[in-house]
């Protein structure tokens, strides 16, 4: 547009200069000053109309009297314009936001937001005017068959399903969409999948269910730290009962041991032990009962 103007603006003043020489001049430099003036007024009058401008990640179908020819690049161009126009294709990165309610193979229903990134190709822009007319009946198209891919992903899975794969729902998407994408002239750089979402019943069900299974969980933990604690203090119960089993085994022992070295002691030797067990463990008191006179019958021989 600037060029335009620039353009315009020159050739206005040259219309002014050569309609002032025309006025005082005579002859033929009038004559020369009104061919200029003509000239610049046609030069106007086409002029700026007919530039055209692409900017880099743009390209342009010529059409002549309404009938595509040709495309063109990036650049200044020159088209008459009473007879050609140029319509301009953005083949930068487009997006379409999409929002979408399916219905799941179990009949819940879904809601969510797609986003779709494409590029249109630029050595197709032709196929597309012939075809489509615009980019904007072009994007209403792919926004259709997106919409109608992406349902059939959705009414491919339970709820459950759903839940549980959503990380890779995206992809699916996407290659249900690659198959068809060709045919519109595109590129499909990104699908992403967001804001999935399921009627309030279904949420709560959802809900219920992870509550009861962190419970288990839970349940299976304690169940588990139960076993593994009564497993412990029952090791440590047959070590003690071993134990216990282990000193009786050695006190009988040491019992048996005893009884058959007493048995060995001749009558004296007994009868000298057992005095000397007593006077060991009397305490010097004598007994409130004793039966005759001798002190020795209260220890018995």
């Amino acid at each position: 547009m600037g060029i335009k103007f620039i353009l315009a603006v020159g050739l206005g003043l040259l219309i002014v200069l050569g309609v002032l020489a025309a006025i005082k001049g005579k002859g033929t430099q009038r004559k020369l000053a009104l061919a200029v003036t003509a000239l610049c007024l046609i030069l106007l009058a086409i002029g700026p109309a007919s530039l055209v401008f692409i900017s880099t990640g743009e390209v342009g179908v010529v059409k002549v009297f309404g009938e595509a020819k040709q495309s063109i690049g990036p650049g200044m161009h020159w088209r008459f314009w009473l007879s050609d126009t140029v319509e301009i294709y953005d083949i930068k990165t487009r997006e379409i936001p999409l929002q979408f309610e399916a219905y799941s193979k179990d009949a819940q229903i879904v809601t969510g937001q797609l986003a779709v990134q494409y590029q249109v190709k630029a050595d197709k822009v032709m196929d597309i005017n012939r075809q489509f007319g615009s980019v904007v009946v072009l994007e209403q198209k792919l926004q259709a068959v997106i919409l109608e891919r992406a349902k059939s992903v959705f009414a491919d899975r339970g709820a459950m399903l759903i839940v549980e794969t959503r990380s890779v729902l995206s992809g699916e998407i996407e290659n249900r969409i690659v198959p068809v994408i060709d045919q519109y002239f595109v590129n499909l750089t990104m699908v992403a999948l967001s804001d999935i979402a399921f009627n309030t019943a279904f949420e709560n069900a959802v809900e219920q269910k992870m509550i009861a299974e962190q419970e288990k969980l839970r349940a299976d933990y304690d169940k588990e730290r139960a076993i593994i604690k009564a497993e412990e203090q029952l090791a440590v119960a047959e070590r003690e009962a071993k134990a216990v089993i282990a000193k009786a085994q050695g006190d009988a022992e040491a019992l048996r041991i005893m009884q058959e070295a007493w048995s060995a002691l001749s009558a004296e030797v007994k009868e000298a032990m057992l005095r000397q067990t007593f006077y060991e463990k009397w305490d010097g008191v004598l007994p409130e009962v004793m039966s005759g006179e001798a002190l020795d019958l209260i220890i018995g021989r």
